[in-house]
């Protein structure tokens, strides 16, 4: 096994571009396949409307329209599609298409850094046949392209780690604020990936800082545009889109708390027809003393939710649902009122690929040296999305942007099976 897992790897070394080529073709022709298969007049998430309606209304010149209260990145990204293709979903699923590539290509550099050339190209040859990332090639969500900019970011911030460049740094800086401008779970990443950053042993402390604030100068810089304009809209500070304070959770009472969400959180739905623009309870601070006030209640809430971010397949989902896309089809012929079956597949293929890919990702983790600096970064990267999210609602989707590098786990576990021992070098 070893002699041929030597074999193996040589070859992979010798031929790595052509092998690279044949999994970035095959994952555009996968993904291709499946948006062409896909009705073309008609969107399967309901979120899609939302960003749909924006990029129409900046196309047309009336901004992102009055009532949109999201973050304006992908509805920009639509309109720029739109503009140059004609407002066609065909066009933006093409277009999500070569993102999706692109993440699988980013995968394969990430992980040749990281780990090794060939953790990175088996990483990329799952990510090109992975379920969640063919899925967000034809679904018109956001999720794609922050995991782009994610995965992008991550990398300039090795760059700038391995080269001590203050420019690497303040690209990885605009390249997070675009992230940030597309989802802004953005910031669960951000202390995290500050402190990394700012930590090497061997930088002095003039570097470091001027690494750091260089990321953080070009970070806020970017974000300043749009949160001028939200505070003009909304009379105070925002992350990026306001978060009305009836969405965080009950603390006290966990059971009510899930009664809220199994409602869809009619509570704040009936909150915002009463003050669309949000009241001075929604201020940030106000987010974060919630917490505060209740440590013990907080810890027991993420506990709760972090079964549902590490589930096997998609839960909490509305669309889905037939009553729901009948609902949304109301407001909106486009939305698709069948599909049942996508889902079902969807939700089948999800549990047959995510419990293998839990379990070597774990092998992978424990034996590929987890303390190792470059290591580090991914494991806060993942760690801070899913307890971010397990502090307000925790959801699968919410968890792709980082199953590229759960994938990067995934294939150094892999790779210890053939080898039979801890080394990748």
């Amino acid at each position: 096994m070893k002699n041929a897992y030597k074999k193996f790897s040589v070859w992979l070394k010798q031929d790595q571009k052509h092998i690279l080529y044949v999994i970035l073709i095959a994952a555009l022709v996968i993904r291709i396949g499946f948006v062409l298969a896909l009705n073309p007049h008609k969107y399967y998430f309901s979120d899609t409307r939302h960003y749909d309606y924006a990029a129409r209304s900046i196309l047309d010149g009336n901004g992102f329209g009055e009532k949109y209260n999201r973050s304006p990145l992908y509805p920009v990204f639509m309109a720029g599609v739109y503009a140059v293709f004609g407002k066609s979903f065909v066009a933006m699923r093409l277009v999500e298409s070569l993102v999706s590539v692109l993440i699988c290509f980013l995968i394969y550099v990430i992980g040749r850094m990281i780990f090794s050339t060939t953790v990175g190209l088996v990483a990329a040859a799952i990510a090109a046949v992975y379920p969640h990332f063919i899925l967000l090639s034809g679904i018109l969500y956001s999720t794609n392209i922050f995991t782009l900019f994610l995965a992008l970011s991550l990398f300039l911030l090795l760059k700038a780690d391995q080269g001590k460049s203050v420019l690497f740094s303040a690209l990885a800086g605009l390249v997070s604020g675009l992230a940030a401008l597309t989802i802004p779970s953005l910031f669960f990443i951000l202390p995290f990936w500050i402190l990394w950053l700012v930590s090497k042993p061997s930088q002095s402390w003039l570097l470091k800082l001027k690494i750091g604030f260089s990321y953080l100068f070009i970070f806020a810089l970017t974000l300043l545009p749009w949160t001028l304009r939200n505070y003009k809209e909304y009379g105070r500070f925002t992350l990026v889109r306001p978060i009305p304070s009836t969405v965080l959770p009950n603390l006290k009472d966990l059971n009510a708390q899930k009664m809220e969400i199994e409602n869809g959180f009619q509570g704040t739905t009936e909150y915002l027809k009463l003050h669309p623009k949000g009241t001075k309870n929604d201020n940030v601070a106000n987010m974060f003393l919630h917490y505060v006030k209740n440590p013990w209640g907080t810890i027991k809430y993420v506990m709760s939710e972090m079964g549902h971010f590490w589930a096997l397949y998609p839960d909490r989902l509305n669309t889905p649902d037939p009553e729901y896309r009948k609902k949304i089809h109301k407001s909106d012929t486009r939305m698709a009122t069948g599909g049942t079956r996508i889902w079902k597949i969807v939700k089948i293929g999800s549990i047959m690929v995510m419990a293998p890919v839990f379990a070597l990702a774990l092998l992978g983790l424990v034996v590929s040296g987890p303390f190792e600096r470059n290591k580090i970064l991914l494991i806060l990267t993942i760690f801070s999305i899913a307890f971010g999210y397990s502090m307000i609602l925790a959801e699968v989707r919410y968890r792709i942007p980082v199953e590229p590098y759960v994938l990067m786990f995934m294939a150094a576990g892999v790779a210890f099976i053939f080898k039979r021992r801890p080394n990748y070098k």
